[in-house]
This record gives C-alpha cells, sequence and structure tokens, in this order.
C-alpha cells in the first residue's frame, strides 16, 4: 500500500476510535461489568493497534465500529481465560454468550442508551462530585486526561489519581449499569448534565489538536441530551436548557472557522450560514425549559446564546441583556470563565478603560498565570485601549499557553498586526 493511502488508514482510524471509544467501552461495560472497566479500555486501545495493523492491508470492514466492539469483546475473552485464577467458569460462560454475531449493540438506540446507563454508572452518589465528571469524561466522552485537566484546570497527575480512586468505588460499591429510578434521579441528573457540558465545550473550542472544533463532541452532547430531553423521568426544564444551550451554540459551528480552518469571531461570521433548524429546535427547548421554576445556570447561559444567535447583527446584540444574565451567574458560584465572559460583555456596555482595570485586579489571582483565555482576553482589551506594547506581551503568553493548532494561527496573526 502507498505511503499516502497508509495515513489516510491511520488517520481514518484515529478518527473513528475519537468518535466511538466511548460508545465502545459503554457497550463491553454492560456485557463485562464496570468492576472489568480498566481492562475493557485496555481491550479497545489494543484494538485500535490492530485496525491500524490490518486496516491498511485487508481495507475497511463494512461495519468499522462493530469491528472494533468485536475484537475488543475477543481480548477481554482472551485475557479471562489466561487469568483462570480471578475468573469462574460461571462467568466467562457468561460473558461468552453475553453477545452473539447479531446483537442489537451495533444499533444506534441501543448504544445510545449504553452510554446514558454508563454516564448515570459514573456519576453515583458514592464517588465524589468531581470525579464524577472526569470518570465520565474519560470512559464516555473518550477524553485523555490531559484534556480533562484543561477542563479542570487542575494537574494531570492529580486527574489520573482522581480517575484512579473512582474505578475503585465502582469496584467496591458493585454499581450496576441502569438509569437509576425516579427517586435517584435529582441526585444523578445534575452531574450526568455537568458532564455533557463539559463535552460539549471541550468539542466546541478543543483544548488541542489541529481542529478549532470537535464536532463529533459537539454532537455527541446534543444526541445524548436530548435523548435525556426526551426521556419521561430526565427531561427536566433544566436538561431543556441544557439542549437549548447546546443548539444555539451548535447553529454556529460551521460559521466558527473559514474555508482554511482559521478562527473566525462572532464579528465576523456569515450569519446566513447558521443552521436554522437548530436554532428552531433550540428555541423549542429554550420554551421547554421555562416549565418549571428552577432558573438553572444552563437557564441562564442559553439566554446568553439566545442574545448572539438571534441579534440581526452583531452590532444589534443585547449586550446589556448578556451581562445581566453574567452577573446573575457569577453571583452563584466562582467560575474564571464566567468572570472573564461576563467582562467581555461589560466592555461592550460600559467600555474597555473601565473593564480593562477590573481585568487587571481579576489577573492577580494565581489560577489566571497559565489560563491562556485570560491572556487573551488581557491583550484584547489592551489592543481596544491602545496599548500594544502590553498587548503583544499578553498574546505572546497565551501563545506560549495554547495547544490547539488553529487558536495559535489566529494568534500569531494578531501579534504580526501589532
Amino acid at each position: 500500500m502507498a505511503e499516502g493511502d497508509e495515513n489516510s488508514v491511520h488517520e481514518s482510524v484515529d478518527h473513528l476510535f475519537r468518535h466511538h471509544a466511548g460508545q465502545m467501552v459503554s457497550v463491553l461495560s454492560r456485557i463485562f461489568g464496570l468492576e472489568k472497566l480498566d481492562m475493557i479500555e485496555d481491550a479497545v486501545q489494543d484494538a485500535l493497534i490492530s485496525a491500524l495493523k490490518n486496516w491498511p492491508f485487508a481495507g475497511f470492514p463494512d461495519n468499522p465500529r462493530a469491528w472494533l466492539i468485536q475484537v475488543s469483546k475477543n481480548k477481554i475473552l482472551d485475557r479471562l481465560r489466561r487469568d483462570n485464577r480471578n475468573t469462574s467458569e460461571e462467568e466467562l460462560g457468561s460473558a461468552l454468550h453475553g453477545v452473539g454475531p447479531k446483537d442489537d449493540v451495533y444499533f444506534e438506540n441501543e448504544v445510545g442508551e449504553d452510554q446514558l446507563r454508563m454516564i448515570f454508572a459514573c456519576c453515583h452518589p458514592a464517588i465524589p462530585p468531581d470525579a464524577q465528571v472526569a470518570l465520565t469524561l474519560k470512559t464516555v466522552g473518550g477524553f485523555g486526561v490531559r484534556e480533562i485537566a484543561s477542563a479542570f484546570l487542575a494537574q494531570e497527575d492529580s486527574v489520573t489519581r482522581m480517575i484512579s480512586r473512582a474505578k475503585q468505588k465502582l469496584r467496591e460499591g458493585n454499581i450496576r449499569l441502569e438509569i437509576p429510578p425516579p427517586d435517584e434521579i435529582p441526585s444523578r441528573l445534575d452531574a450526568v448534565l455537568k458532564v455533557l457540558y463539559l463535552m460539549f465545550n471541550e468539542g466546541y473550542s478543543a483544548s488541542e489538536g489541529d481542529s478549532l472544533i470537535r464536532t463529533d463532541l459537539c454532537f455527541e452532547a446534543i444526541r445524548l441530551t436530548e435523548l435525556l430531553a426526551a426521556h419521561p423521568v430526565t427531561g427536566s426544564p433544566t436538561t431543556h436548557a441544557l439542549a437549548a444551550l447546546f443548539l444555539f451554540q451548535g447553529a454556529r459551528l460551521s460559521s466558527r472557522h473559514d474555508y482554511g480552518g482559521d478562527l473566525l469571531l462572532l464579528s465576523e461570521q456569515d450569519r446566513d450560514g447558521w443552521d436554522q433548524r437548530m436554532l428552531a429546535r433550540a428555541l423549542n427547548h429554550f420554551r421547554l425549559s421555562a416549565s418549571g421554576e428552577d432558573l438553572s445556570d444552563f437557564h441562564l447561559e442559553a439566554e446568553i446564546a439566545a442574545c448572539h444567535a438571534l441579534a440581526e447583527d452583531f452590532d444589534s446584540t443585547n449586550w446589556k441583556r448578556i451581562l445581566d444574565c453574567y452577573e446573575d451567574l457569577a453571583s452563584r458560584k466562582f467560575s474564571p470563565v464566567v468572570e472573564l465572559n461576563r467582562m467581555i460583555a461589560q466592555a461592550r456596555v460600559i467600555g474597555y478603560e473601565n473593564a480593562l482595570a477590573e481585568l487587571n485586579r481579576f489577573g492577580e489571582d494565581p489560577r489566571m498565570k497559565n489560563y491562556n483565555i485570560f491572556h487573551i482576553t488581557h491583550a484584547h482589551f489592551l489592543t481596544e485601549t491602545g496599548d500594544n506594547a502590553a498587548a503583544k506581551m499578553s498574546y505572546e503568553k497565551a501563545l506560549s499557553l495554547t495547544r490547539n493548532e488553529p487558536v495559535r494561527r489566529f494568534l500569531q496573526k494578531k501579534l504580526n498586526s501589532l
């Protein structure tokens, strides 16, 4: 096979794996049990290696995901056969017949249900809240430890320990793969929605790699959230608010970059290219989110997204209403992302000079030292107030902290313009 063809296969396998690793882990966990989660993750990784070795010569199978699931399953069974001391014949026999060649795990609806069960298992109350989110992002979202650390603004080794302890809780607690009964839903749903929120955010602004957007993560988060919204037990107003937020944002995905894959700011985007069907779905979920008395963070963020998505043009954006929503969000709990976005909206309302003073005070927080979004925001404010020399330093700092190539190109262009 030619080198170019082999590279193409490698790229396709990597793309497929990034899309479906979480789905495969969820399906195999239903078959073999959560107590074998480490073994399952190893088998999925091994299946990817097998695909990279075999597909360049044998060609792509008719159903690549089914192929990967079957190979992963066989590797787990081989491991169980070798490990007779820890595996009873009854357990092995059950695993051998856990799924047949025509099993419906290969149908989208069953895979989706498996993922929801997996998310609820990872968000069991026996597991600490942050560990719930980290474990779910790792197993269901297919996130790497570095991506999770970026989402948490944490160190990679602490995230690794957090996930390891969470897996131990799964094993020791004999936690089952199931959507919990109605009386247990409230204690689990908040964590599930937070996981989906972080999954969408990583897709919307990928923390690393060659692409600005990971549409696979965005649309997977949308699909799972709409599954929850349609479920009679989990379809709460807050779930509908999250679905509305995702869809308002998702409608703009294809306009966030140009034909070369470079970042386009909101003010530069072609609004005629926004997905009108997704906006209609967003409005429907937004309407349904108003059916209860609760006002969640997702309600406020959905309203902010609606202000952007429904404005006729950038200049007619209702920045005052957006600022009010961010003020409400900031009053609930500290979040560096909310604070920075609040200051951006504030600058639009009261001017950059006044907003810059508050941003400088915020920069004294040690958590901002290595947070690239802060330095990008700081550079933008400095440019708007005419301090190009200081802006250059902030852009250089942001560039040193950024691992996403399109964002790096964007920052380099900003530096060149100064």
